[in-house]
């Protein structure tokens, strides 16, 4: 598994957290799982996608380009980087 990690400074997390289905963009295929954090000052996001392959998440930049398009700096904020790395460990603790 490999994970997309894009960083952003500025924005708006409370329009990040309260957007619904409508509003959000289209991910790109092959996307199995997104999380976005906060830093909880409302200055840093870091933007998380996961991928099944290196392929897989090479083959969505173009959508992830044309995601910026679509969602305005102001909400979004403005992208510091984009990083990927390969998952070698998760496991799941139980309750």
């Amino acid at each position: 598994m490999f994970v997309r990690v894009a960083s952003f400074t500025g924005g708006d997390p409370g329009h990040i957290r309260d957007m619904d289905e409508s509003e959000r963009p289209e991910l790109p295929a092959g996307v199995r799982r997104v999380m976005i954090l906060d830093d909880g000052v409302g200055d840093r996001r870091l933007f998380l996608a996961f991928f099944d392959s290196r392929e897989a998440l090479e083959a969505a930049e173009a959508r992830f380009d044309a995601m910026g398009d679509e969602m305005s700096e102001d909400v979004r904020g403005r992208r510091t980087s984009v990083d990927v790395y390969e998952v070698l460990f998760d496991e799941a603790v139980p309750g």
